[in-house]
């Protein structure tokens, strides 16, 4: 979490809460330009609750078991394609993101640029059955990128394709007057185009740049081929990632995830001062350890070690704060079994 700048507090604080749809937001990208950091901040004004993983600082990929712990995993390398985690950083298959996609309920958002180029080099490069990019994402070609095969133009804007099942997209245009190697694609014929390369006479005009792939029984994933931290303003990245995951959320409102969890938790008030009360709920009698964190990960207080709470009974727990707990940002964990979640809280004394 140390790379996360919360530089939107004010709306940080007046986002909605989406804390039973948990996200890890994978980091692939070595770029010093804070992208990563601005994506990843939608999902902390929005109020989902989620967790920051740092593959490049890291130099290591999420495993399968920590992926399984979320409803979504957010995959994104903005504009670096050097040695990414995404390919185990050996240009090879990820055995551990493989594995978590031969899941029929695991779900993935691929976005960002050159992690095409990472692995295969300039485009074109086609696919087949038994390659990663075939089964698990649908595509069947990584055909052009925008810039190196356009005439150094870069690709205006992208459009959503007619007939896309996602709500509320929009136009994207970027921080820039054209957008370079973002990545065209062919696509097998039971995905379905999201995004276009769009632009009047731009010559890839309609070239599909997102790809929703979910055959019966299979994974769900959605790629990018760009980058969209680098769209015009944070208020159409916001927009953009709230229109998607609403949708995704509803695709997902009749089965369960790899992460769905038998504790469901509430805790008020949020902004707290003086106390905290943790409300539980378990669908089984499990025991639950409860920490707070600092911002910087610091643990703060062990609230509870290895609480009973029985089935069908809500629980609360009460935590009166002792003097010298700062105000700031703090991270309230519980943890059950395998199952950790994680909610964002405000001290603010009165």
């Amino acid at each position: 979490m140390q790379k996360l700048h919360y530089f939107l507090l004010f709306m940080a604080l007046a986002a909605p809460i989406h804390a039973q749809f948990r996200v890890l937001f994978v980091d692939d990208s070595g770029d010093a330009f804070g992208n990563a950091e601005m994506l990843a901040s939608s999902l902390d004004s929005l109020g989902y609750d989620y967790d920051y993983f740092d593959a490049n600082g890291d130099g290591i990929s999420p495993t399968l078991a920590q992926m399984n712990d979320y409803d979504l995993v957010i995959w994104y390398s903005s504009t670096w394609g050097v040695d990414l985690q995404l390919w185990s950083g050996s240009d090879s298959d990820n055995i551990e993101l493989q594995q978590y996609l031969a899941q029929p309920d695991a779900n993935l958002w691929l976005i960002g640029l050159d992690y095409f180029y990472d692995r295969y080099g300039p485009a074109p490069y086609t696919f087949q059955t038994g390659d990663f990019v075939f089964d698990f994402l649908g595509i069947s070609k990584y055909d052009v990128q925008s810039y190196a095969d356009d005439g150094n133009l870069g690709v205006p804007l992208v459009i959503p394709a007619t007939g896309q099942p996602i709500t509320g997209l929009t136009d994207i245009s970027w921080v820039f007057s054209t957008l370079w190697y973002a990545d065209g694609f062919e696509i097998r014929p039971e995905a379905t185009s999201i995004y276009l390369f769009g632009g009047t006479g731009y010559v890839f005009n309609g070239k599909p740049t997102g790809v929703w792939h979910h055959p019966a029984g299979g994974a769900r994933t959605l790629t990018y081929g760009f980058d969209l931290s680098l769209a015009a303003n944070f208020d159409v990245i916001r927009t953009h990632v709230d229109a998607v995951l609403d949708w995704w959320q509803g695709e997902l409102s009749d089965t369960k995830s790899p992460a769905d969890n038998p504790v469901s938790v509430r805790i008020s008030p949020n902004t707290f001062s003086d106390y905290l009360d943790i409300i539980i709920r378990a669908s089984k009698t499990t025991p639950v350890n409860i920490c707070l964190h600092d911002a910087t990960g610091q643990l703060v207080a062990r609230l509870a070690e290895h609480e009973i709470v029985s089935s069908g009974v809500e629980k609360t727990l009460h935590w009166q704060v002792p003097a010298g707990v700062s105000n700031g940002f703090y991270y309230c964990t519980v943890q059950s079994g395998r199952q950790i979640g994680t909610t964002k809280l405000v001290k603010m004394s009165r």
